[in-house]
């Protein structure tokens, strides 16, 4: 019989960072991206991050070019505080892409299947 993936208490957050909502958003977003995509990339050779991307809105005007609306990810650390601290040294944070205010990181029990 395989083993049940829930039988173990995980320190997995799921992490939502909606982006702030200034008309100039999506040009500082397209400023800083390539330096957020080295952390990003860092972090999840690192295996402190399992997974994410971004989050386009739901119903776009422009069909062809959705809007970037926000980040998830889902991250292997021991605390929410640690995750939190994490997160605020990407350039994200410190540019305002995230609108810091909104950030959710809440406990998240990761089952991905086996390939």
């Amino acid at each position: 019989m395989a083993a049940n993936p829930f039988d173990k208490a995980t320190n997995v957050f799921w992490v939502y960072a909606p982006y702030s909502t200034d008309p100039e958003i999506q040009t500082r977003r397209s400023t800083v991206r390539a330096e957020h995509l080295v952390n990003i990339a860092r972090l999840y050779d690192a295996k402190i991050i399992r997974g994410g991307g971004v989050l386009f809105e739901a119903e776009p005007k422009d069909k062809d070019s959705p809007m970037a609306v926000g980040t998830t990810m889902v991250v292997n650390l021991g605390s929410v505080a640690e995750v939190r601290k994490v997160l605020e040294e990407d350039i994200y944070w410190t540019s305002k892409v995230w609108d810091n205010d909104k950030l959710l990181i809440l406990p998240h029990l990761y089952f991905a299947a086996e390939s």
